[in-house]
């Protein structure tokens, strides 16, 4: 659909992200996360998250696992609840055009509650490094497509303000080709999606790396370390490490002063 002055409503394609936070109280490194894919032109938004959501439906009924899966969650011992968690990661590891991304923020040098920038409200620092990962980490990383989000339900979150701060930031910053709308932003119950939980186990993994986890010694540290190792292995990275801002299936970027 075409409007006047030859701006198009919205690009063609479409790019599903579903977005999750880890250790955003009391940790060092607060991590912002997306699973995120592109669907074909045309192809109807909510058929194809539905058959998504059946599949990993599927194999959490087949381990087993009937509850919410979540990185505080983490069996501590092993057996099929734990390989059910494996499983569940391993079957994003081996989906091609399914990618993860996110942003590690050291709050000692940036933080949620910054007095001098916003007046010490934590929840305006979150919504702000929410719209950094989105607008500069994916929209700006892979431009041309429109941009359906998806995020956790966080309690004070304002999606239309947080849809439209992103929106000003990829334009002001990315100069699109015209279109009217390059993303809508909604907040997803992670309790019944199991995209989100998704994105959780994989943003937990790496705020748990990053925040000193590998290093913990109890029987809860032990299990998710043995998970975490493991994830290292499949992906052949350090979660504890930037990966190359160019890493396509596993990105880990840190945010950094330019």
């Amino acid at each position: 659909m075409v409007i006047k002055l030859g701006f198009t409503i919205r690009p063609k394609q479409t790019l599903l992200a579903f977005c999750d936070e880890a250790s955003h109280n009391q940790e060092k490194y607060f991590v912002l996360g997306a699973v995120y894919f592109v669907l074909q032109e045309g192809a109807d938004v909510a058929v194809a998250v539905t058959e998504v959501e059946r599949q990993l439906a599927e194999l959490k009924e087949n381990h087993g696992i009937g509850a919410r899966l979540k990185w505080g969650k983490v069996p501590t011992k092993p057996g099929k609840y734990f390989d059910g968690y494996k499983s569940f990661i391993k079957e994003f590891l081996e989906t091609d055009g399914v990618y993860f991304k996110c942003i590690v923020v050291d709050t000692h040098k940036y933080p949620l509650n910054n007095s001098k920038l916003w007046a010490g409200d934590a929840l305006v620092g979150y919504q702000k490094f929410y719209c950094v990962f989105l607008a500069d980490g994916l929209m700006q990383r892979y431009p041309n497509y429109y941009y359906e989000v998806v995020i956790d339900e966080f309690a004070g979150v304002n999606c239309v303000d947080l849809e439209r701060t992103v929106e000003g930031r990829y334009v002001k910053k990315a100069r699109p080709p015209n279109a009217m709308y390059h993303c809508s932003v909604k907040a997803g119950d992670e309790e019944n999606s199991n995209l989100l939980q998704l994105t959780d186990l994989l943003v937990g993994a790496v705020a748990f790396a990053w925040n000193g986890g590998m290093e913990r010694k109890s029987s809860r540290a032990e299990s998710r370390r043995g998970l975490a190792t493991w994830l290292e292995k499949e992906l052949r990275i350090n979660l504890r490490q930037a990966t190359p801002w160019a890493a396509q299936k596993f990105n880990i970027w840190v945010l950094t002063p330019r």
